[in-house]
């Protein structure tokens, strides 16, 4: 049976296919014809031309191979070559063949190969001596190419070596081994191997073969021989990067073959140009000079590849640097010592100067005037920060040149290399290094320093954003603590309106959370400031205190402190108690002495003020614990002071009354408006505005109540009443009060509500309970509401009175587990919360008045002037001076742009 082939790639694995089909009756002679003929074929479409005729004959007892190819080269057995792996499959052909011989035909040979099942030694070869007389191909215009001084072992290990590479891609090929995606590209690196120059490596192989040592090469090329030549090795290169990833048997080309076979292509190419271009061409260098090049060429790289691996070294460590100083003494510590530089300043730009943050190396000579750089000044330094470009200075004259103030610095000679730190087109500092004048070219140096340079850039960019975060983050807290402490104090001050309890909850629960010592001081009929109460950790300085504030009381016509205040009406805050100032509130040596037993270190005082009267002064001082009052602390504590002073002030009213049922009236007014702190009016995107009025003189004080804390995302507002009326009332709407202000602002609603109702439970009678309406107002204009038993809320919005439609739940007290109606506000509209009495007022006829009737009239003015007009239209319609019940409103408007 026959099979003609195109000397192709692909002719292997049809050859493969073909022999497997015709041996499949014959399995013992099956595996050694399908070996057989892929040598066989193999060799024809490296080394010969085609077409490839194959053969197969059987007789049942022996099979019989035969391919005819158009050439007359054929590879013989292996030979003793150190890379030699070419011969191999021959090697095994003769190992499985019976016997085996070549035979010239017209054009060409035919190599024949008979294979039997019983065991024999290894046949000799069978050549028809001096019948291969084939005449060199003829070249169309030949160009006669010498290269003198190529090494004949070297041309005999690298076609050795590139054999091998081409059967085993073969092999590989025949296997199928490569992907789908891989085979196109791997015949055509097949194609590039052996056909595009198969008479160029014939010939030279030949030449070599009969050479002692070196020689010189003679070639006839044609012009286009320069293009397959860079074919050639583009191809060798290719092979060598497939052994290198393990998918040949082969391994990649030593070195020294791979500079010997470019240095001898680039030869030929350079001889074949020298011959058709006009211009003359430069010496082609001798193999010895390329291969010394490549040594220097290689000795660079490893000089390179040891600077990048102690830059790695330096990048390791800075994975455990986290602080700006860290980093920067990493980079420097690390750069004096990996990369050999003598000395080593990493400098960090702060507003209008650079500021040294750390130092590195041998630094003699750097003065302290250098450690703090202005960006104006006519330093090197400064000059990269506002040129944005690295400096070189090299040697002790250019640098006292360029820069005269740096003559003293360094004594002996060196380049001083300084690089800009980079992020984002920002410059965030400067990275400054010195190297021995002589060594490493200032190119490579300068890669390495720019290099260094983004990487400490990089560094500190990350550790200054970490550190803006934790000063965001802290100063989050501290108002998270700030607003949590004022939930508590109110919840505290609002819980009692005995007059000392007041007093002493208010003093307590400063220390020590604000403060080491604090002093509430109010003013007596005769104008005169006395001392109601004092806190401190230890009781036994409190009395001791106590005893001191006796002995010298506060003058009234001192220029500062508390009586100051109280006159003024204005803080004080004293960071740091300077001695002048101590010594001039001394009265005697005794007083010297007891002042600075107490050890003040800071201190703050602020008036207690309630609707503008001034009732005393409240003063912080710290002490023990040496920490210092900053002017962020003034506001807070006037807050504290505020609420402190509308609890103070109930608690004296309330002390005051008689039982008449007016003065009790009066009292429990005043208590009711002192736990109702007004809201502020502006928080976030929200303008606010409250108002409560009591009901008729002769009805008992209701439990109308409501309140606005601000969130994290928003404001949290809450409107409540609390079933029945008098100071039982009053009470249970300020425990409402301090139970959700001292809610977390995360908790969600149905959680607040949930808590309000399990906390409220123990204080309520059997028939008691309290109605309420919880809303989260976000920054964006989400609403989010539950309802526990309270009529619904209004949206105001372009002219239009909306009522919301709300998941009404039970009041709080009666097992209330309230659902959250969402919604949402638009720039400008406003949502109206109230209770009761403003839906249940009836005018002199009896009718109720309805809501929207007095609301109207005032949706074109502000928060504050929309509730004036809805309570004075309620006193007009119900014609008389006081309401049927009490009454609560909270109107937010949102003036924010909605979301994004």
């Amino acid at each position: 049976m026959q099979l003609v082939l195109a000397a192709q790639p692909d002719a292997v694995p049809k050859a493969r296919r073909f022999a497997a089909e015709v041996t499949r009756d014959l399995p013992d002679f099956q595996d050694g014809v399908e070996l057989v003929v892929t040598e066989l074929v193999t060799n024809a479409v490296l080394h010969a031309a085609g077409p490839v005729v194959l053969q197969l004959r059987t007789d049942g007892e022996a099979v019989r191979v035969e391919v005819t190819d158009g050439g007359g080269s054929f590879a013989l057995t292996p030979r003793d070559l150190p890379m030699g792996m070419t011969g191999r499959g021959l090697g095994l052909v003769a190992a499985y063949a019976s016997a085996w011989g070549i035979a010239p035909v017209d054009g060409g040979k035919t190599v024949w190969v008979e294979l039997r099942p019983d065991p024999h030694d290894v046949a000799p070869i069978a050549i028809d001596d001096g019948a291969f007389d084939w005449p060199d191909d003829e070249l169309e215009s030949p160009i006669e190419v010498r290269i003198p001084g190529v090494r004949a072992d070297l041309v005999l290990a690298v076609r050795a070596h590139t054999d091998g590479l081409v059967r085993d891609l073969q092999l590989a090929l025949a296997a199928g081994s490569f992907e789908p995606s891989t085979v196109e590209i791997v015949q055509r690196l097949l194609d590039d191997l052996t056909l595009v120059v198969a008479e160029y490596r014939d010939e030279t192989a030949r030449q070599a073969a009969n050479a002692d040592g070196s020689f010189t090469l003679v070639l006839h090329a044609t012009p286009d021989s320069i293009a397959k030549a860079h074919r050639h090795l583009e191809a060798l290169d290719e092979a060598d990067r497939f052994a290198r990833s393990a998918q040949l048997l082969s391994p990649p080309a030593p070195a020294v073959l791979r500079v010997f076979r470019r240095w001898l292509g680039e030869s030929v190419i350079h001889a074949v140009r020298a011959q058709i271009e006009p211009e003359p061409m430069p010496v082609q260098l001798s193999f010895e000079a390329a291969l010394a090049k490549e040594v220097s060429r290689l000795a660079s790289l490893s000089e390179a590849a040891e600077r990048l691996s102690a830059l790695q070294r330096v990048t390791g460590a800075l994975a455990h640097a986290h602080s700006l100083s860290d980093i920067a003494r990493t980079v420097t510590m690390e750069a004096a010592a990996e990369l050999h530089a003598l000395s080593a300043r990493a400098y960090l730009l702060r507003g209008d100067r650079l500021q040294v943050l750390a130092v590195g190396g041998d630094v003699p000579g750097w003065v302290p005037d250098f450690d703090e750089i202005p960006l104006d000044s006519h330093l090197p330094a400064a000059e990269v920060v506002r040129t944005g470009r690295p400096l070189v200075l090299r040697g002790h004259a250019q640098l006292t040149d360029r820069f005269p103030a740096l003559a003293a610095v360094y004594e002996d000679e060196r380049a001083v290399h300084l690089a800009p730190l980079i992020v984002d087109s920002r410059c965030i500092g400067v990275l400054g290094l010195t190297f021995p004048l002589l060594g490493v070219d200032d190119a490579t140096q300068n890669d390495f320093v720019a290099t260094l340079a983004d990487t400490l850039a990089q560094a500190l960019d990350r550790a200054l954003v970490i550190e803006r975060l934790a000063e965001t983050n802290a100063a989050l807290n501290a108002a998270n603590d700030r607003l949590t402490f004022l939930a508590d104090a109110s919840a505290a001050l609002s819980g009692s309106l005995d007059y000392q309890e007041t007093v002493d909850a208010i003093v307590n629960y400063m220390v020590p959370r604000l403060a080491d010592w604090c002093f509430i001081q109010l003013l007596n009929e005769d104008g005169q400031l006395h001392t109601v109460a004092l806190s401190h950790v230890d009781p036994d300085r409190v009395a001791w205190a106590h005893e001191v504030g006796r002995r010298y009381p506060t003058r009234m016509d001192a220029a500062f402190g508390a009586a100051n205040v109280v006159r003024t009406g204005r803080s004080e805050l004293y960071a740091e108690l300077p001695t002048e100032l101590i010594e001039s509130a001394v009265e005697d040596d005794e007083h010297r002495e007891i002042i600075r037993e107490f050890a003040l270190s800071s201190a703050l005082v602020v008036p207690l003020a309630a609707d503008d009267e001034v009732l005393g002064a409240l003063t912080l001082t710290f002490a023990e614990s040496g920490r210092r009052y900053a002017p962020a602390d003034v506001a807070f504590a006037e807050d504290v002071a505020r609420r402190a002073a509308l609890a103070l002030r109930s608690a004296v009213t309330y002390r005051a009354q008689t039982g008449r049922l007016a003065e009790v009236q009066r009292v429990a007014d005043a208590a009711q408006r002192a736990i109702l702190a007004p809201p502020p009016a502006r928080l976030g995107p929200l303008a606010l505005a409250a108002r409560y009025v009591a009901a008729a003189a002769e009805a008992q004080v209701g439990g109308d109540f409501y309140e606005v804390v601000s969130g994290g995302t928003g404001a949290r507002l809450l409107i409540g009443d609390v079933r029945g009326k008098g100071l039982a009332a009053v009470r249970t709407a300020t425990l409402v009060l301090g139970e959700f202000r001292a809610a977390r602002r995360d908790d969600s609603l149905p959680e607040v509500a949930a808590r309000l109702d399990r906390r409220m439970r123990p204080y309520l009678e059997d028939e008691d309970f309290v109605t309420a309406l919880i809303a989260d107002i976000h920054d964006d204009g989400r609403v989010e509401l539950v309802s526990c038993g309270h009529p619904p809320p209004l949206v105001l919005t372009s002219g239009q009175i909306v009522e919301l439609t709300v998941s009404a739940d039970l009041p709080l007290g009666l097992g209330a587990e309230p659902e959250v109606t969402h919604s949402q506000l638009g720039s400008g509209d406003r949502l109206l919360l109230y209770t009761d009495g403003a839906i249940e007022a009836r005018d002199a006829r009896r009718r109720f008045i309805e809501l929207a009737s007095v609301l109207q009239p005032g949706l074109d003015q502000d928060p504050a002037g929309l509730l004036e007009t809805v309570v004075s239209g309620l006193h007009r319609r119900v014609g008389q001076e006081r309401l049927n019940d009490d009454l609560a409103l909270l109107v937010a408007e949102y003036r924010g742009t909605g979301p994004a």
